[in-house]
């Protein structure tokens, strides 16, 4: 199987037509035909449907097409990847869940390329169990993430150190009316929609208790909506449609500008601590000088 019938395939249907695919290929017709027909003898299944008038995709060729993009997309990345290690040495990864990448990890980025600019790093931005699992399994050699204060993870390892890079709080907030004030009065109403967490999330199991709880012991609590991604809570909570907590960091500017109000003041929320880990052991070298600019002065949380 050559990587050219995998691009002649997506080529055509992206084209529509033989002749059209072929003309972008830079090759002839015929030839690009035989390419398809290379690429279904291949696979042992046919792709098009000849019996149609129209280009037609077989039942298969239509599952599998997102599939053979996503597979073409990471073989590239992955020959890029190859060679610049190949020509400037291996690159540090560090993973972070999604919240970080937005909030904090871009000054901890603009530190890094003026102290290191040499340093290779790759940033993975995925779910904080997926972080933690991937740091876990050596994916990564820089690990990211929030705690709850007074429960840092990884006590009982020894060989893996921790720096801690400043506290956050999750503030409850909501839009604010032509006034600047909450469009959700704390005092006179009794219904409050609530922007919650996935109850499996992180965040989800630290506002259980007590703050949800006690806002739905205060009120009667109406879930408008449940995810876990804290930028979409941010979202919905501009729009009005509800109360929800957000690490500071993330609606900082929101805050500064009136367009989100906080109710801290009434809801309370928890502290978090945003933390750096790294495993002992071998590693990339950028690795190293990314851990001692950590353990040096970082920008705070």
């Amino acid at each position: 199987m050559k990587i050219e019938w995998i691009e002649d395939f997506l080529a055509l249907i992206e084209a529509g037509t033989f002749s059209q695919a072929a003309e972008r290929r830079h090759v002839t017709q015929p030839a690009f035909s035989r390419r398809i027909r290379q690429l279904e003898e291949w696979l042992g299944v046919e792709l098009i449907d000849r019996s149609a008038a129209r280009l037609s995709l077989t039942a298969h060729a239509q599952a599998y097409e997102v599939p053979l993009r996503d597979w073409l997309a990471r073989l590239y990345a992955m020959r890029s990847r190859i060679r610049a290690d190949a020509k400037h040495g291996p690159r540090a990864v560090l993973t972070t869940q999604h919240t970080l990448t937005v909030s904090y990890l871009p000054r901890l980025l603009r530190y890094f390329r003026h102290r290191a600019p040499e340093a290779r790093l790759q940033v993975s931005s995925s779910d904080r169990s997926d972080c933690i699992r991937h740091f876990q399994r050596g994916e990564a050699d820089l690990l990211l993430c929030s705690e709850l204060e007074g429960s840092p993870l990884f006590t009982d390892r020894t060989d893996i150190a921790r720096v801690p890079l400043g506290t956050e709080q999750l503030i409850p907030v909501c839009a604010a009316d032509r006034l600047g004030r909450p469009v959700f009065d704390l005092e006179r109403e009794t219904r409050l929609p609530l922007i919650g967490y996935d109850p499996d999330s992180f965040l989800g199991g630290v506002l259980a208790t007590p703050y949800q709880l006690n806002l739905q012991r205060r009120y009667d609590v109406e879930l408008v909506c449940e995810t876990a991604f804290t930028i979409g809570i941010r979202e919905l909570a501009l729009t009005g449609l509800g109360i929800g907590w957000l690490p500071h960091g993330l609606i900082e500017e929101d805050l500064e500008t009136g367009k989100l109000v906080s109710l801290v003041e009434s809801l309370g929320g928890p502290k978090l601590v945003v933390a750096c880990y790294r495993q002992a052991g071998d590693g990339a070298s950028a690795a190293d000088t990314l851990w001692q600019l950590i353990n040096d002065r970082p920008p705070t949380v």
